[in-house]
Parts: structure tokens; sequence; C-alpha cells
């Protein structure tokens, strides 16, 4: 699916509106329940052009030959078949442009949980929670 643009671009245009329809929906009963944030974890946030429901973008970014190897040891497939995926992804650098906090994931989980937990910190002190 990676490797053929046009296939991969037709399975997003039949399954993103869906998607996109639950997390919405799912994201009004919560706010009616009375949660004050929601958050809407997704790999193709801003791929699929999610990010304008949301109040901010926080992104999580590794160098590509990480990646590729955590795909690789995660999903079990070839080098080149991760390789075809982040291809097909958009860039870390166009990523970094429209996040409001961005996170290196390459060092020990503890050290990302204190990036979270600043950024989070940040957040409430701007939305007065």
């Amino acid at each position: 699916m990676f490797s053929d643009k046009s296939k991969l671009t037709r399975l997003n245009q039949i399954v993103w509106p869906e998607i996109s329809r639950m997390a919405m929906e799912q994201a009004e009963q919560l706010f009616k329940s009375g949660h004050q944030v929601v958050i809407l974890d997704a790999a193709v946030l801003l791929e699929a052009g999610w990010d304008d429901t949301c109040h901010e973008v926080w992104v999580c970014l590794v160098p590509r030959d990480t990646a590729i190897q955590r795909i690789v040891e995660r999903d079990n497939k070839t080098a080149e078949e991760a390789e075809k995926r982040i291809d097909s992804q958009m860039s870390n650098h166009d990523r970094v442009q429209v996040a409001n906090s961005v996170f290196c994931t390459i060092w020990d989980p503890e050290i990302t949980q204190k990036q979270v937990e600043s950024a989070w910190t940040r957040l409430k002190q701007e939305l007065k929670l």
C-alpha cells in the first residue's frame, strides 16, 4: 500500500473521513460530560487535515534511521517496507512547522515523559485549568 501512492490516497479517502467523524463524535461526548481537555492521538493528524479541529498540535520526532528500525522491529517489516512507509508520510521538518510542542523520543521513556509533563503544565496554564 505504501509503495503505491494512488492506492494509499484512495484508501485514505475512504478511511479518514469516517475516523474523523468518530473521533469528533467521541470528543463532543467527552466535552458534554465535563471534560475540559480531549487528546486526539493520531499518527496522521496533520496529513489528514484534522489539526484544524485541535487547540494544539504536539509532534514526536525521531531520526529517520531510528524510525525505520522501530518499524522493522515493531511491525516485522523489511527496511525497504519501512522506508516506503516513512517516505509516504509528512517530513519531520514539515511537522515541526505546524507544531506547538515538539518532543524527541530517542531517549529513555522517562525523558519523553518529562517533555510531555512540561508541555502539559504550559497548556494547563494557558487554558487556566
